[in-house]
C-alpha cells in the first residue's frame, strides 16, 4: 500500500511539472521565458509544438499583456554571425511533426517586458494557430545560459 501511495505521489509531482497545453491536435510542451536578469526588458520564449493531426497548421501570432510586443523570430547565419530575423507569415507546424523553439533557432522575442521576471515567475500569453485557433499558455521564467534571476 505504501508503494502505491508513493507511486501516486510521484505521478502527481511529474504531471504538475509537465507544463503542457493542448488545442485541437496540437500539444505545446514546456513554454519557458529566458531572461538575462530580473530587470531585463527583453526575453526569449521557447517551447515545443507537436502536431498529432493529419493536417498541417501554422502558429500565426503570440500575444501577451506581459510585454509591449511578442514577435516570432528565427536565427539565421550571415557569414560567421548569427542574426535574429522576424518570421513573416507565421511558423508552419507540419502534420505528425514537432517544431522546436530553442536557443539558436526559432523563438518568441518578448520586447518591453512590463514587470521583473524572476526565476519561476509565470507570464500568460495566447498562441494563435491558423486552424486550431487560440490557446492560453504560461511561460515559466528560467535564467538565460549563465544568467541568474534570483
Amino acid at each position: 500500500m505504501k508503494q502505491l501511495i508513493l507511486v501516486a505521489a510521484l505521478a502527481m509531482a511529474a504531471s504538475a511539472d509537465a507544463h503542457e497545453y493542448k488545442v485541437g491536435q496540437l500539444r505545446i510542451d514546456h513554454p519557458v521565458l529566458r531572461v538575462a536578469s530580473p530587470v531585463s526588458k527583453t526575453g526569449a520564449g521557447f517551447m515545443a509544438i507537436t502536431n498529432r493531426g493529419t493536417a498541417a497548421d501554422r502558429l500565426v501570432s503570440v500575444t501577451t499583456a506581459g510585454s509591449n510586443r511578442a514577435d516570432l523570430h528565427g536565427t539565421v547565419a550571415k557569414g560567421n554571425v548569427m542574426q535574429m530575423r522576424s518570421v513573416s507569415g507565421g511558423v508552419p507546424v507540419p502534420a505528425g511533426a514537432t517544431v522546436s523553439f530553442a536557443p539558436g533557432g526559432l523563438h518568441v522575442m518578448f520586447i518591453g517586458l512590463k514587470a521583473p521576471m524572476r526565476d519561476g515567475a509565470m507570464m500568460k500569453a495566447r498562441l494563435l494557430f491558423e486552424k486550431a485557433g487560440p490557446v492560453d499558455v504560461e511561460f515559466k521564467t528560467e535564467p538565460a545560459a549563465g544568467g541568474h534571476t534570483h
